[in-house]
């Protein structure tokens, strides 16, 4: 009787916490559709206003840039329901193929790229345009966490880890450079660090990876000439008003006169060829011009909150594979924010990293929203909370 009374017991907690566990993982998903779908509209805005102008100007039409990026969000919207219902696991069986062919395309960048802005970093098949960058992106975080979980052996003494990390990191970095792509080199590498932090890599060599980064950070800013104006201009940028430090003093400009409310929606002054790329990576500025420090502080909470839902997915992640995929990719979307932002408030160097789900971009944002749905698959199989490092 007492074995039939405990085993009822076991079985009724067993589905409490099933339920329990159940209606989390659907909270999570909501609340992260709830974030994006916001960011995405609020985007749209901006790029119908930021964009207006420079479609008019190179006569494409005033709505050009807008029906492109709303073409993104229709297939980011397709691409992101089938890599939901994927099972994350099955991208650590083809993480390998993944990165390597993620450095093809990297290569062919080189051979056959279109140039924009300096930069040979687009693949152009017909009216379509692909930056193998973003897929580069996805691919070292899932083959970093496909060896870690995996168990080869990647920490188990201080030459194996460095020939992991200069394998990928090195054989990526060094792709990118010459594009070039300083800002999305930067970013792989924090991604990167992230998964190993997450999965296990002790402090130590850690420590010893972050120092050495730093110091080719420094070394590939100061040796380029445009990268080395780009530092000028963060340092001192009324020292160069009219060249280096124009564009960030004009971001300041629009950001001033965007005051505590804003111009109103399409009333920016900046978007009429004071502020470069006013529709790619100064899209906040045209933000904060617009509806003000309150609308600018609402978007940075919409990224807190999605780094936030996305730390809770690695947490929850039933393998060591999940939890190192998931903060990848919060690190990715989180930092890459982070990035846009404080380059556009002067915290940071100007990079030429776009702001995720906002910024015009059809390659991006479909790369961003196909990452989302991982996330969210990694949400629907989520266990009670786990720490992420071991």
């Amino acid at each position: 009787m007492a074995s039939n009374v405990t085993t009822i017991y076991r079985a009724r907690t067993e589905r409490i916490q099933t339920e329990s566990r159940f209606r989390t993982n659907n909270q999570i998903i909501m609340l992260f559709g709830a974030v994006v779908f916001t960011l995405v509209v609020i985007g749209l805005g901006a790029t119908i206003s930021a964009s207006s102008t420079v479609g008019i100007n190179w006569e494409y039409g005033q709505y050009h840039f807008f029906f492109r990026q709303l073409l993104g969000v229709l297939l980011g919207t397709v691409v992101l329901l089938v890599t939901s219902r994927v099972p994350y696991q099955l991208y650590r069986r083809f993480a390998v193929y993944l990165f390597v062919g993620a450095l093809a395309l990297l290569f062919l960048v080189l051979l056959v790229g279109v140039e924009v802005g300096g930069s040979s970093r687009w693949l152009r098949f017909g009216p379509l345009g692909f930056e193998p960058s973003e897929l580069a992106k996805f691919a070292v975080i899932v083959l970093m966490a496909s060896l870690i979980s995996r168990g080869r052996g990647v920490f188990d003494d201080l030459k194996s880890y460095t020939s992991v990390v200069l394998l990928v990191l090195g054989s990526v970095g060094f792709l990118l450079i010459q594009q070039p792509d300083f800002g999305t080199t930067v970013l792989i590498v924090i991604c990167a660090f992230v998964v190993l932090w997450v999965g296990g890599a002790p402090l130590s060599y850690m420590a010893g990876s972050t120092a050495v980064a730093a110091g080719l950070a420094i070394l590939l800013a100061v040796i380029a000439p445009y990268r080395l104006d780009r530092l000028r201009g963060f340092l001192d940028p009324w020292g160069d008003a009219a060249d280096t430090g124009y564009q960030l003093i004009q971001s300041w400009v629009a950001l001033g006169t965007g005051g505590l409310w804003g111009v109103g929606p399409g009333n920016s002054r900046a978007r009429w060829f004071y502020l470069p790329n006013a529709h790619t990576d100064f899209i906040f500025a045209i933000i904060g011009e617009e509806i003000g420090l309150v609308g600018g502080l609402f978007v940075i909470t919409l990224f807190v909150v999605l780094v936030v839902l996305g730390w809770m997915v690695a947490r929850r992640a039933p393998d060591h594979f999940g939890q190192m995929l998931a903060a990848g990719i919060t690190a990715w979307l989180g930092f890459q924010g982070l990035i846009n932002v404080g380059g556009v408030l002067g915290w940071m160097p100007i990079t030429g990293i776009t702001l995720p789900f906002i910024s015009y971009g059809v390659s991006s944002l479909v790369v961003n929203m196909g990452a989302l749905g991982v996330l969210l698959n990694g949400a629907r199989q989520g266990r009670s909370p786990v720490g992420v490092r071991k």
